[in-house]
Protein backbone atom coordinates (compact mmCIF):
# COMPACT_ATOMS: atom_id res chain seq x y z
CA UNK A 1 0.00 0.00 0.00
CA UNK A 2 1.65 3.03 -0.93
CA UNK A 3 2.21 5.72 1.91
CA UNK A 4 4.15 8.34 0.29
CA UNK A 5 7.78 9.24 -1.07
CA UNK A 6 10.40 9.69 2.48
CA UNK A 7 13.64 10.86 3.11
CA UNK A 8 15.29 8.68 0.74
CA UNK A 9 13.70 9.28 -2.24
CA UNK A 10 15.24 12.77 -1.68
CA UNK A 11 19.03 12.22 -0.20
CA UNK A 12 19.09 9.54 -3.88
CA UNK A 13 18.30 12.72 -5.85
CA UNK A 14 20.83 14.82 -3.52
CA UNK A 15 23.16 12.72 -4.36
CA UNK A 16 22.41 12.13 -7.72
CA UNK A 17 22.22 15.45 -8.30
CA UNK A 18 26.18 16.16 -7.11
CA UNK A 19 27.48 13.54 -8.87
CA UNK A 20 25.50 12.10 -12.02
CA UNK A 21 27.49 8.55 -12.67
CA UNK A 22 26.79 5.34 -12.41
CA UNK A 23 29.17 4.66 -9.13
CA UNK A 24 26.54 7.24 -7.12
CA UNK A 25 23.82 4.96 -8.06
CA UNK A 26 25.65 1.84 -6.98
CA UNK A 27 26.95 3.58 -3.73
CA UNK A 28 23.22 4.53 -3.41
CA UNK A 29 21.16 1.76 -4.21
CA UNK A 30 19.70 1.27 -1.56
CA UNK A 31 18.26 4.73 -1.28
CA UNK A 32 16.70 4.64 -4.69
CA UNK A 33 15.31 1.12 -3.49
CA UNK A 34 13.40 2.30 -0.55
CA UNK A 35 12.92 5.68 -1.65
CA UNK A 36 11.85 5.37 -5.23
CA UNK A 37 11.56 2.18 -6.74
CA UNK A 38 9.50 0.57 -3.81
CA UNK A 39 7.17 3.74 -3.44
CA UNK A 40 6.59 3.86 -6.82
CA UNK A 41 5.41 0.21 -7.50
CA UNK A 42 3.02 1.11 -5.03
CA UNK A 43 1.80 4.21 -6.17
CA UNK A 44 1.81 1.83 -9.93
CA UNK A 45 -0.77 -0.33 -8.28
CA UNK A 46 -2.71 2.43 -6.57
CA UNK A 47 -3.59 4.00 -9.95
CA UNK A 48 -3.50 0.47 -11.83
CA UNK A 49 -6.93 0.20 -9.70
CA UNK A 50 -8.03 3.73 -10.24
CA UNK A 51 -7.49 3.19 -13.80
CA UNK A 52 -9.41 0.14 -14.30
CA UNK A 53 -12.83 2.22 -13.36
CA UNK A 54 -11.90 4.53 -15.56
CA UNK A 55 -10.80 3.16 -18.98
CA UNK A 56 -9.08 0.34 -19.58
CA UNK A 57 -7.29 1.03 -22.79
CA UNK A 58 -4.81 2.99 -20.21
CA UNK A 59 -4.17 0.07 -18.49
CA UNK A 60 -0.59 -1.20 -19.13
CA UNK A 61 2.68 -3.07 -17.50
CA UNK A 62 4.47 -1.87 -14.88
CA UNK A 63 8.02 -1.30 -17.29
CA UNK A 64 5.86 0.96 -18.94
CA UNK A 65 4.19 2.97 -16.78
CA UNK A 66 7.43 3.56 -14.49
CA UNK A 67 10.56 5.13 -15.30
CA UNK A 68 13.92 3.80 -15.03
CA UNK A 69 16.68 4.95 -12.88
CA UNK A 70 18.60 5.43 -16.24
CA UNK A 71 18.53 7.88 -18.75
CA UNK A 72 18.63 6.97 -22.28
CA UNK A 73 22.45 7.10 -23.21
CA UNK A 74 21.87 8.28 -26.97
CA UNK A 75 20.43 11.52 -25.34
CA UNK A 76 21.47 11.55 -21.82
CA UNK A 77 24.85 14.41 -22.65
CA UNK A 78 27.08 13.05 -20.03
CA UNK A 79 23.85 12.54 -17.01
CA UNK A 80 23.39 9.04 -17.65
CA UNK A 81 21.38 8.59 -14.24
CA UNK A 82 17.87 10.30 -14.42
CA UNK A 83 17.23 13.22 -11.67
CA UNK A 84 14.03 12.81 -11.71
CA UNK A 85 11.18 9.82 -11.89
CA UNK A 86 7.71 9.47 -13.22
CA UNK A 87 4.27 7.38 -13.76
CA UNK A 88 2.68 7.03 -16.85
CA UNK A 89 -0.81 5.63 -18.08
CA UNK A 90 -0.83 6.18 -21.84
CA UNK A 91 -3.04 5.31 -24.43
CA UNK A 92 -1.06 2.84 -26.98
CA UNK A 93 -0.31 4.32 -30.64
CA UNK A 94 0.93 2.91 -33.25
CA UNK A 95 3.15 5.72 -34.13
CA UNK A 96 3.48 6.95 -30.91
CA UNK A 97 2.05 10.66 -31.24
CA UNK A 98 -0.51 12.32 -29.87
CA UNK A 99 -0.93 9.36 -27.17
CA UNK A 100 -2.90 10.74 -24.57
CA UNK A 101 -2.46 10.26 -21.13
CA UNK A 102 -2.24 10.54 -17.16
CA UNK A 103 0.97 11.00 -15.23
CA UNK A 104 2.63 11.97 -12.20
CA UNK A 105 6.25 13.36 -12.17
CA UNK A 106 8.61 14.33 -9.42
CA UNK A 107 12.06 15.81 -8.69
CA UNK A 108 13.54 17.56 -6.07
CA UNK A 109 12.05 20.63 -7.95
CA UNK A 110 8.74 19.89 -7.28
CA UNK A 111 5.93 17.62 -8.09
CA UNK A 112 3.45 17.30 -11.04
CA UNK A 113 0.34 15.58 -11.86
CA UNK A 114 -2.33 16.25 -14.37
CA UNK A 115 -3.40 14.70 -18.50
CA UNK A 116 -0.92 14.85 -21.44
CA UNK A 117 -0.82 14.41 -25.04
CA UNK A 118 2.76 12.80 -25.68
CA UNK A 119 4.41 13.49 -28.82
CA UNK A 120 2.03 15.89 -30.54
CA UNK A 121 2.02 17.39 -33.90
CA UNK A 122 0.34 19.72 -35.69
CA UNK A 123 -2.17 16.97 -36.99
CA UNK A 124 -3.52 16.02 -33.57
CA UNK A 125 -4.31 19.38 -32.50
CA UNK A 126 -6.20 20.09 -35.67
CA UNK A 127 -8.24 16.89 -35.10
CA UNK A 128 -8.63 18.39 -31.49
CA UNK A 129 -9.80 22.09 -33.04
CA UNK A 130 -12.11 20.28 -35.23
CA UNK A 131 -14.15 18.10 -32.53
CA UNK A 132 -14.45 21.42 -30.60
CA UNK A 133 -16.01 23.45 -33.32
CA UNK A 134 -18.13 20.13 -34.28
CA UNK A 135 -19.45 19.53 -30.83
CA UNK A 136 -19.40 23.22 -29.48
CA UNK A 137 -22.50 22.89 -27.12
CA UNK A 138 -20.67 19.48 -25.60
CA UNK A 139 -17.08 20.81 -25.64
CA UNK A 140 -18.09 23.80 -23.90
CA UNK A 141 -19.71 22.01 -20.83
CA UNK A 142 -16.94 19.41 -20.83
CA UNK A 143 -14.38 22.27 -20.60
CA UNK A 144 -16.92 24.22 -18.12
CA UNK A 145 -17.09 21.76 -15.61
CA UNK A 146 -13.41 21.04 -15.98
CA UNK A 147 -12.60 25.05 -15.54
CA UNK A 148 -15.26 24.94 -12.41
CA UNK A 149 -12.97 22.25 -10.44
CA UNK A 150 -10.16 24.17 -10.55
CA UNK A 151 -8.49 21.35 -9.41
CA UNK A 152 -5.91 21.29 -12.97
CA UNK A 153 -4.82 24.17 -14.88
CA UNK A 154 -4.70 24.07 -18.37
CA UNK A 155 -1.05 24.59 -20.20
CA UNK A 156 0.22 24.86 -23.84
CA UNK A 157 1.53 28.03 -25.89
CA UNK A 158 -0.50 30.17 -27.29
CA UNK A 159 -0.50 31.31 -30.97
CA UNK A 160 0.60 35.28 -31.51
CA UNK A 161 -2.58 36.01 -33.56
CA UNK A 162 -6.04 35.06 -33.07
CA UNK A 163 -7.53 32.61 -35.49
CA UNK A 164 -11.06 32.07 -33.47
CA UNK A 165 -11.73 35.60 -31.83
CA UNK A 166 -15.50 34.73 -32.87
CA UNK A 167 -15.79 31.90 -31.39
CA UNK A 168 -17.07 31.53 -27.79
CA UNK A 169 -14.20 32.69 -25.21
CA UNK A 170 -14.61 29.40 -23.67
CA UNK A 171 -14.05 27.62 -26.35
CA UNK A 172 -11.02 30.28 -27.42
CA UNK A 173 -8.94 29.05 -24.58
CA UNK A 174 -8.41 25.18 -26.24
CA UNK A 175 -8.77 26.55 -29.75
CA UNK A 176 -5.93 29.22 -29.96
CA UNK A 177 -3.59 27.08 -28.71
CA UNK A 178 -0.87 25.13 -30.08
CA UNK A 179 -0.79 22.31 -27.96
CA UNK A 180 -2.78 21.19 -24.45
CA UNK A 181 -2.23 20.64 -21.44
CA UNK A 182 -3.97 19.72 -18.27
CA UNK A 183 -1.31 20.10 -14.62
CA UNK A 184 -1.07 20.76 -11.35
CA UNK A 185 2.53 21.99 -9.71
CA UNK A 186 3.57 21.80 -6.55
CA UNK A 187 6.62 21.72 -4.33
CA UNK A 188 8.13 19.40 -2.38
CA UNK A 189 5.13 19.73 0.39
CA UNK A 190 4.34 17.56 3.22
CA UNK A 191 1.61 15.99 1.30
CA UNK A 192 4.18 14.53 -0.87
CA UNK A 193 5.10 12.13 1.92
CA UNK A 194 1.95 11.11 3.10
CA UNK A 195 -0.47 8.29 1.16
CA UNK A 196 -2.92 11.53 1.34
CA UNK A 197 -1.01 12.39 -1.91
CA UNK A 198 -3.83 10.14 -3.57
CA UNK A 199 -6.61 12.05 -2.62
CA UNK A 200 -4.93 15.18 -4.44
CA UNK A 201 -4.04 13.23 -7.41
CA UNK A 202 -7.37 11.15 -8.02
CA UNK A 203 -9.31 13.75 -7.45
CA UNK A 204 -7.78 16.09 -9.71
CA UNK A 205 -8.08 12.59 -12.16
CA UNK A 206 -11.74 12.93 -11.79
CA UNK A 207 -12.31 16.35 -13.16
CA UNK A 208 -10.20 15.79 -16.12
CA UNK A 209 -12.52 12.39 -16.97
CA UNK A 210 -14.82 13.73 -19.26
CA UNK A 211 -12.08 16.02 -20.74
CA UNK A 212 -10.00 13.00 -21.60
CA UNK A 213 -12.95 10.87 -23.07
CA UNK A 214 -13.36 14.58 -25.56
CA UNK A 215 -9.86 14.41 -26.72
CA UNK A 216 -9.72 10.97 -26.56
CA UNK A 217 -12.36 10.95 -29.04
CA UNK A 218 -11.29 13.50 -30.95
CA UNK A 219 -7.96 12.14 -31.73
Amino acid sequence: MFQGFNKSTIMYYKAIRMENCKKTYQYNEHLYLEGVKIPLDELYYEMYNYFNSVDRDLLSNRRRCISSAYNDARFCCGTPMKEYFYIRFKLNRANRKNALGFFFDASLDGYQYGLNIYNPDASGMNNIREYILDNKCYAKKVIEDFNKASLLEIHGEKYKKKYYPKEDIVLQEWLERKRISCTHEENLSAVFYERGILNYIFSAFDSVREVYFMLKEAL
